[in-house]
């Protein structure tokens, strides 16, 4: 499975449960069938949260390979990734799977996580499309990231997830969101400039997408000004202050 496979195996029964193991005990003979089916070498694990990604070769192609133990994921990541497929700010699908939870993704090189920079508002600019039929609501993904925030901060977040809730079903434009929209969700792909990986798709507000890049600098306020070009400023800043538990140590929060 890789080097990390004591870390895989915690990962994956925090996310699925013990029910995961007989998955896992057989995870090794389903990489091999599909590195034999889709003709691919592997070079190494990735991290991932929900899936096992391999970094892998087929021919002189870099590509990645992911499984999950839940194949509604794989469908539904193929399918957003299908939506976005015009645009060159959305990782490309080669092939997928469903019956066996994989998908085959191009690789990007260098494929280093996102710091800053200028094409920020553009890859969002690039994801909020009209939204295809069959994708869950943003008040669901809110819910479903506020069960995070419990387990991984205790406390009374009744408040915030309630303005979210509320923030979530509001009557304003509603685009196809990608929905884990972190800097290390946009990878370099050198020339071809910022590339988004590994989307939770759901349909709502556009400006529900931005929150983790204007958290990205400390000047909060500048940079909810700045991505304005692209989102609704006033609904960013919205989101940001009922989000603002997920940012602690942002200097923004700590003085509030």
């Amino acid at each position: 499975m890789g080097g990390d496979d004591g870390g895989l195996a915690r990962r994956m029964r925090r996310r699925f449960g013990g029910g995961v193991d007989p998955w896992l005990a057989g995870l090794p003979s389903l990489v091999a069938g599909l590195c034999a089916d889709w003709g691919l070498e592997v070079l190494g694990p990735l991290s991932g949260g929900t899936s096992h990604a391999l970094r892998c070769r087929r021919g002189g192609e870099p590509v990645v390979l992911k499984v999950t133990p839940d194949p509604g994921l794989a469908v539904a990541e193929c399918a957003a990734l299908r939506a976005w497929e015009p645009s060159p700010r959305v990782v490309r699908v080669l092939r997928v799977d469903p019956a066996r939870g994989a998908l085959l993704l191009e690789g990007l090189e260098p494929g280093t996580p996102a710091t800053d920079g200028p094409q920020l508002p553009e890859v969002l600019r690039e994801l909020h499309v009209p939204a295809p039929p069959g994708f869950p609501p943003l008040a669901r993904r809110v819910d479903f990231v506020f069960g995070l925030l419990a387990r991984r901060h205790p406390g009374d977040h009744s408040r915030a997830h309630e303005e979210a809730s509320r923030l979530a079903r509001d009557r304003v434009p509603q685009v196809l969101l990608h929905g884990d929209l972190h800097p290390g969700n946009v990878l370099d792909a050198g020339p071809r400039g910022l590339v988004a990986i590994d989307p939770r798709a759901c349909v709502g507000d556009a400006a529900g997408d931005a929150v983790d890049f204007a958290y990205l600098g400390d000047d909060l306020e500048g940079r909810i000004e700045w991505l304005s070009s692209v989102v609704d400023g006033d609904r960013l800043a919205a989101w940001c202050r009922v989000y603002a538990a997920f940012y602690p140590d942002h200097p923004a929060v700590r003085r509030a």
